[in-house]
């Protein structure tokens, strides 16, 4: 997927509350588990990078996996939100 795609993908995953336009509370980096992108919805394999964007609302942890480029878009749409 193109720059243009995923940036377009993060901003509806935004604007939908499904993430926030926010630094996260804790960030992991490491080989993918598996886990489905919350940006493109593709798995991120063992042989990919995943950050992994955890957000702390009031008692509730909520956690994100994020391919690398799909995280650098959801960047992207966090500092033009600033």
């Amino acid at each position: 997927m193109d720059d243009s795609a995923l940036r377009y993908k993060a901003r509806e995953v935004v604007l939908t509350g499904n993430i926030p336009a926010r630094r996260p509370d804790r960030i992991w980096g490491g080989p993918g588990g598996g886990a489905e992108c919350l940006i493109c919805n593709a798995p991120v394999t063992h042989d990919q990078v995943e950050f992994e964007v955890e957000f702390v609302r009031g008692e509730e942890t909520v956690t994100h996996h994020l391919h690398v480029d799909c995280f650098t878009a959801w960047e992207g749409e966090c500092e033009e939100r600033s």
